[in-house]
């Protein structure tokens, strides 16, 4: 069958063209929504635009959806000498963006975020096509608000930070948006991808595609510790692990394991896990909310994940310390907190506070805005 077949039978195509990036957090809900969305509809054409330097191209590449790189600026609240050039890029931008829409002839722009997303927003503006932004985290991004006036419709993890858009009338908030991978992931998977101890507990322990360095700084004091009573998996980002390979004798053990990134199978490595040693990022949080995980939350200082944190950690829902603390009371932090953890009470808060059902009504409002229903 061709798409006219498929019309003629009352299932139009979707097509849907995506758009952010900057790491790795927003850019899995985008898409794991992509995935729903061609669970649900037969035939379905997707674009991702992103930056071309971005950890977002590398992933989206490794899917079906075609990736294409546009110029974007940053706008930045301080003395650089970028801020003369970076009106070009994003001039740029908005100019690559409104033919490739005309061209891609989307029926909805979806975003999460990062200025890469802005010139696209506006151009769909011009189009009259819809555009939605996706706003995980508590604190808005300066992207998201720069394209609040031009968007149909905000899709947010929390009713406080919804109500932060007020130039946008339709406001949804949900659960978290997360892959199948993740909903289906079976930890006796994780055995057998990583090597790991059927019976023995894990600690994972990841900084995602920012700040890896610093979290991996600060846990070094810690992983003798740990390797005591438990194996280790240490996602430290890309290009540290042999770094650290040179640093310390710990890597030696043979319950530790560090990987610089994995890309197939994080859902049954985090299904594995007893506990998680994160960064506050959203997207990762939203997926060990699905899986009930019990959470530690080192939240990279001086940015928006820490308002993250501090909500999350207000709902008994994780435990939060700084990357300071955890650098030079580690062993001693560790012990406090695992003495008086109740194991699963913290992943079930989480949960409660981050409920499931989130990437299929994000999908149901894709195809209300887009007259798909």
């Amino acid at each position: 069958m061709n798409e006219n077949d498929f019309q003629i039978l009352g299932e139009r195509p979707v097509r849907v063209l995506f758009t952010g990036g900057g790491s790795g957090g927003p850019t899995l809900p985008l898409l794991a929504l992509a995935e729903e969305i061609s669970q649900q509809r037969k035939v379905t054409h997707f674009l991702f635009l992103g930056s071309k330097n971005g950890p977002e191209r590398e992933m989206v590449e490794q899917t079906e959806i075609p990736f294409v790189a546009i110029p974007s600026g940053k706008v930045r609240r301080y003395w650089s000498w970028h801020n003369f050039i970076d009106p070009f890029f994003v001039l740029g931008g908005g100019l690559m963006s409104l033919a490739l829409l005309l061209i891609f002839r989307p029926q909805i722009v979806v975003s999460a975020g990062s200025f890469v997303s802005v010139p696209v927003a506006y151009a769909a503006w011009i189009l009259r096509i819809p555009h939605v932004i996706l706003q995980m985290d508590v604190l808005p991004g300066l992207a998201n608000r720069i394209m609040a006036p031009v968007s149909k419709a905000l899709v947010a993890y929390f009713e406080k930070t919804a109500k932060k858009f007020p130039s946008i009338s339709f406001k949804k908030v949900i659960g978290p948006v997360v892959r199948q991978e993740i909903s289906s992931a079976n930890a006796k998977f994780a055995n057998e991808r990583f090597g790991l101890h059927p019976e023995l507990p894990l600690i994972l322990i990841t900084g995602g595609g920012q700040g890896a360095a610093g979290l991996n700084r600060a846990v070094l004091p810690l992983l003798k510790h740990l390797l005591k009573n438990f194996q280790v998996v240490h996602l430290t980002g890309s290009g540290a692990a042999k770094c650290f390979v040179q640093e310390t004798s710990v890597f030696s053990h043979q319950h530790y394991h560090p990987l610089e990134v994995v890309y197939e199978g994080m859902g049954d490595l985090i299904a594995k896990s007893e506990i998680v040693l994160t960064r506050a990022g959203m997207g990762i949080l939203g997926e060990l909310a699905v899986l009930q995980k019990d959470t530690v939350l080192i939240p990279l200082p001086g940015t928006h994940q820490e308002e993250n944190a501090l909500l999350i950690k207000e709902n008994n829902a994780a435990e939060y310390v700084s990357q300071q603390v955890l650098s030079t009371e580690g062993v001693n932090w560790w012990d406090n907190f695992f003495e008086k953890r109740v194991p699963g009470e913290m992943g079930k808060k989480l949960h409660k506070l981050l409920p499931d059902g989130g990437t299929k009504d994000f999908v149901k409002l894709v195809f209300d805005l887009s007259g798909k229903v």
